[in-house]
């Protein structure tokens, strides 16, 4: 195994290369980067970061950048499995992340070197560093929160224990977000919620260390559960998700609030959850109603190949021209988007097509497009221009400028998707389809009951 003595000094090539990377996920990769209580990150200060995890790598990035303007970066833990090859052991080392060994992943015989991966946290941690971490150990696709591993716990407790217990070390609850997980452009908000500062368990640990770990351990998975959307039903998943997604809009547009916002979606999304979740106490006929309700209304948007955003707009002559309009004039920045980004993006898909995991598949295609692809390609453009018209001061102008096209390329595609739900609605209405107009009537229902809930 290779070494990971001081991962977390500073180190020239990794700070070059952080502005870059920063720049393409939260402007490029993310059309909205949101950090919410960033101030609650403590300063000076030995900070185990723990978050829910549902998207790979991404997650780990949306971490990373929550700390940008902290002046520490965090030092990561991820399945030691990915650590086999040892070209991505290094890369890996570089990126500042260290393995934890699972049985699972790579047998009984090689979780003992975890002591050496605790240890060296606890280093970390007492050197006033950050060390973060998914006490899930797995991501999924869905909106829940997983049971927690106790090994963040166990690194807060051996940083505390090297100093003689006689200074705070901070265990920072976080959680993240997504409004698509795999779309480029879409929004990501992180939160940042009170850090636990774990002295006051001091004594417990000393005396009965499982049960300080234990208690730790529920109280960190409670505050980082308090800050993100949670869906515990299994059986009515489904429904609860789309239950956020019409009554979200409705609920803030009453409260007059922004509803494309993304932090007050996610607010909305929490109180309507914990709303339903009462509510199927109080009247489980009631409940199961509602459930019907939206089971066949997610059933009709699927039949009619609609998305739920289209019956929440007016249908008139002068939007859906508006739009057309719209989209012819943004047609030819697609058109050039798609030559300029075409082959570096989707070279991705060379690698991701191996992966049966498709919770990877988003962090993979900015890996690969960020660090490889795109500044070859690049560099390649840039030299062709440069050598055909001997002006080398448009480099920089091409950089911004083929940044911007990749961006509005991506608004650009999306835009003419929706107008092609937009179409395919019009068509319905024109036609008088019955279909369409018992999925209009539904959903007129399910808000109307959502409102007498809510």
């Amino acid at each position: 195994m290779i070494s990971f003595e001081n991962i977390h000094k500073p180190n020239w090539m990794y700070s070059a290369l952080h502005p870059y990377i920063e720049l393409m996920h939260n402007f490029v990769f993310y059309r909205n980067f949101y950090v919410l209580h960033k101030e609650r990150i403590p300063k000076k200060a030995p900070v185990v970061a723990i978050s829910n995890h549902q998207n790979g790598l991404s997650d780990a990035l949306g971490v990373l950048f929550t700390f940008s303007k902290d002046g520490r970066a965090p030092v990561f833990i991820a399945r030691a499995d990915i650590f086999k090859k040892p070209i991505a052991a290094r890369a890996l080392r570089f990126l500042r992340i260290m393995p934890a060994f699972r049985a699972q992943d790579v047998g009984y015989a090689n979780v003992k070197h975890n002591e050496e991966i605790f240890s060296q946290s606890a280093a970390i941690l007492n050197d006033n560093g950050v060390v973060a971490l998914f006490p899930e150990a797995g991501h999924q696709d869905r909106h829940f929160l997983g049971t927690f591993k106790k090994g963040f716990a166990r690194m807060a407790f051996r940083a505390a224990e090297m100093r003689d217990f006689q200074s705070p070390v901070y265990v920072l609850p976080m959680s993240n977000h997504y409004t698509n997980y795999f779309s480029v452009q879409g929004q990501l908000v992180m939160t940042v919620g009170e850090p636990i500062d774990i002295s006051y368990l001091y004594d417990t640990y000393k005396v009965d260390p499982p049960k300080a770990l234990k208690e730790l351990t529920e109280r960190a998975r409670e505050a980082v559960e308090s800050l993100m959307l949670n869906i515990k039903t299994k059986e009515h998943y489904e429904e609860y998700e789309m239950l956020c997604e019409i009554y979200s809009r409705e609920l803030l547009i009453k409260e007059n609030v922004a509803y494309n916002y993304l932090p007050a979606k996610l607010d909305a999304s929490k109180r309507i959850v914990a709303r339903l979740e009462q509510f199927e106490q109080e009247d489980p006929e009631k409940h199961s109603k509602l459930m019907e309700e939206t089971y066949q209304y997610i059933r009709a948007t699927e039949k009619l190949n609609l998305r739920d955003w289209i019956f929440a707009k007016k249908l008139t002559i002068w939007s859906f021209l508006g739009n057309l309009l719209l989209c012819l004039l943004l047609a030819p920045i697609v058109i050039v988007g798609w030559l300029v980004y075409f082959i570096p993006f989707n070279a991705g898909f060379l690698i991701t097509r191996r992966i049966n995991d498709q919770m990877l598949h988003s962090s993979f295609h900015f890996a690969i497009w960020t660090l490889v692809t795109y500044p070859i390609w690049f560099i390649m453009l840039s030299l062709i221009i440069g050598f055909t018209t001997h002006l080398w001061w448009i480099v920089p102008i091409l950089f911004v400028v083929c940044l911007l096209t990749v961006i509005y390329y991506f608004r650009g595609v999306t835009l003419i998707k929706k107008f092609v739900n937009r179409l395919r609605r019009f068509k319905f209405w024109f036609r008088g389809d019955y279909r369409y107009k018992r999925a209009v009537q539904r959903r007129a229902d399910i808000v109307k009951m959502m409102q007498d809930l809510i």
